[in-house]
């Protein structure tokens, strides 16, 4: 069902840029990206699966800024009162190490079709993708799951398939 999907939006003119999603080109893209997205995807999602920061807003939503991810409390009544009361509803909180917060960034960003461009992925974590996940790159590309560019690292299409396997081997 998934590559009668992907033909089939293909076939009506979208652009697959992530596992699930597609969308068309448009010229009201102002917004340069080195990632090759179709002027219509949700730059929203496309900053989660870069590591971008956001903001999370209700019961069970989630934040990450300044390096903290933090998780509202799920309970909606707790919530309201938390927030009534002046204070921040917050369940839990945890800041990653950076080479954890680097591994997470790059199991996310394998979800874009295009993957990582290495000196993209560098400038983003401070991290060089080929120095602390080479071993990994090479057993997803000896599987058949990932490609190896020379200028950077990408799941395949099969890969695409099993990008939650694939981006857990970059977990620290």
């Amino acid at each position: 069902m998934y590559e009668e999907l992907v033909e089939r939006a293909v076939g009506a003119g979208f652009q697959q840029y992530e596992i699930a999603n597609f969308a068309r080109e448009t010229s009201l893209n102002s917004q340069p990206s080195t990632l090759n997205l179709p002027g219509r995807a949700c730059h929203h999602n496309v900053n989660y699966w870069r590591g971008g920061s956001f903001h999370g807003l209700g019961p069970s939503a989630t934040s990450y800024v300044g390096g903290v991810r933090t998780k509202n409390l799920s309970n909606t009544q707790r919530y309201c009162e938390q927030l009534e009361t002046g204070r921040r509803a917050i369940e839990s909180s945890e800041e990653l190490p950076p080479l954890g917060r680097a591994g997470e960034t790059a199991a996310f960003g394998l979800r874009l079709v295009g993957g990582w461009k290495f000196d993209e992925f560098q400038r983003a974590t401070g991290h060089e993708l080929r120095r602390e996940w080479l071993g990994e790159m090479r057993q997803l590309a000896d599987r058949g799951w990932g490609r190896i560019e020379p200028d950077g690292f990408h799941l395949t299409r099969a890969g695409l398939r099993f990008a939650d396997a694939a981006g857990e081997l970059f977990l620290r």
